[in-house]
């Protein structure tokens, strides 16, 4: 028998608790150990922020210049360390991301049928520059360093929303008191939040530290400050489908049982919701145009039947002094500057022809994370929240239909991110 003598200098080996999020890469430590900040650097380039505070303070004529010139610096930020270390994961996530790519593909071809061929041209090499970043982050960053990286730039994000509130970072007029932070109004406030608080949520869960919850809830109270009810809830739901799924996911029974669960809460409530009708917004506290939504969606409907193909160009709808951003104003009575529905912008912007390639990689998105739930440690399973509260967000803003804005770039993150490790699992790609 052992004495305690004998013990002494003996080290147990430690088991590997954390999933692939926290993996290193062999080929380039120093660039995974600076991943998280390379990653935070970035996206608080492209996180609409700095312009629109910029803007706010200056004038909002540098808005559109400044959001050009920050995106070229992201873009040659991560293109250099890309071309130069991973030219051939690059190559292949492109490859796998193809039908995403058609998207892009197709709001820069829009420019032909544009009903405002400039504003649509601009728009789409902002786009081709968001998901060419993407792209790159992906072939290059490992999933510890993208969540990571994420986190850390909307806990700073969100804590110099907070100190700017007495140098207009609160809204006045219609919503009046809402926090906008440094953002350009309330609900790009609380979508970034949002994101944040995802972020935040999944890196305490698969890098073992606790204390990243707190972020979660400094984001969840921004949210709240932000009064973007809407981001809150889908949020919720998120972090709710998260937390559950982490939890039963450590069997094909208890998954099979928890997930069936959900699916009959989930049924009930919408099946609730669905016959309260309008009755629920004022149970939340909302009018019940939900702020105008429902005013201009029948007038964005009819605009989408007479170009349901090919639509009217890329961002190119909503345009001051266009015929049909004048229209809708004047038959819903109603300031819109966007359809506040990403399912309608897309159809108005790139019509059925391009939004199929869009949700096809999206869909595609969510069956290769999912296959990653049951068992393992595959990290691309931690997209799915992401993508469950972008597509119900989805509902009542236009998130993943801009050509710039957080949710669009991690999306074009994500998606060619979880195309690439689901070609690692098969063995399709070794990088």
């Amino acid at each position: 028998m052992l004495s305690r003598a004998d013990l002494t200098g003996i080290r147990l080996p430690q088991a590997n608790f954390r999933p692939n999020i926290a993996t290193m890469p062999s080929r380039v430590p120093l660039l995974e150990r600076l991943g998280p900040l390379y990653v935070m650097v970035i996206c608080i380039l492209l996180s609409q922020s700095l312009e629109a505070f910029t803007a706010r303070q200056i004038g909002f004529g540098i808005m559109g210049k400044m959001t050009l010139a920050l995106t070229g610096l992201a873009t040659l930020l991560i293109f250099i360390p890309t071309l130069l270390l991973r030219t051939r994961s690059f190559l292949f996530t492109v490859w796998v991301n193809l039908p995403f790519l058609c998207y892009t593909a197709i709001a820069l071809c829009s420019t032909v049928w544009s009903i405002t061929p400039s504003d649509t041209l601009k728009a789409a090499i902002t786009l081709m520059c968001f998901h060419g970043v993407g792209l790159a982050m992906a072939s290059v960053f490992s999933w510890r360093s993208i969540w990571v990286g994420i986190a850390w730039a909307l806990l700073l994000l969100g804590a110099g929303s907070v100190l700017v509130i007495p140098y207009d970072g609160i809204m006045s007029g219609e919503n009046a008191g809402a926090m906008r932070g440094l953002w350009m109004e309330k609900n790009a406030a609380g979508e970034a939040c949002a994101i944040g608080a995802l972020a935040c949520a999944i890196v305490a869960i698969a890098d073992r530290n606790p204390l990243y919850f707190l972020g979660t809830a400094f984001m969840l109270c921004c949210i709240l400050l932000a009064k973007a009810m809407g981001a809150f809830a889908t949020c919720f739901v998120a972090l709710s489908f998260l937390i559950f799924t982490e939890t039963i996911r450590r069997g094909p029974v208890r998954f099979f049982m928890g997930g069936w669960f959900a699916v009959s809460v989930v049924a009930v409530l919408g099946l609730i919701v669905a016959t309260m009708g309008l009755e629920a917004a004022g149970i939340l506290g909302k009018d019940t145009t939900l702020t105008g939504r429902t005013a201009i969606w029948p007038t964005v409907i009819d605009f989408i039947k007479e170009r349901p193909l090919l639509g009217y160009g890329f961002q190119s709808f909503w345009e001051e002094g266009t015929v049909t951003k004048t229209t809708v104003m004047e038959r819903a009575n109603f300031e819109a500057h966007n359809a506040h529905n990403s399912y309608f912008e897309m159809m108005l912007g790139i019509g059925a022809v391009g939004s199929f390639f869009v949700w096809f990689g999206i869909l595609r998105c969510i069956f290769q994370s999912s296959t990653a739930l049951v068992g393992g440690s595959d990290a691309r399973r931690f997209a799915l929240p992401f993508l469950i509260f972008g597509l119900l967000l989805s509902l009542s803003e236009s998130m993943l239909g801009d050509s710039a804005g957080l949710a669009a770039f991690v999306l074009g993150i994500l998606v060619p991110k979880v195309a690439l490790s689901h070609a690692i699992s098969k063995g399709h790609f070794k990088g």
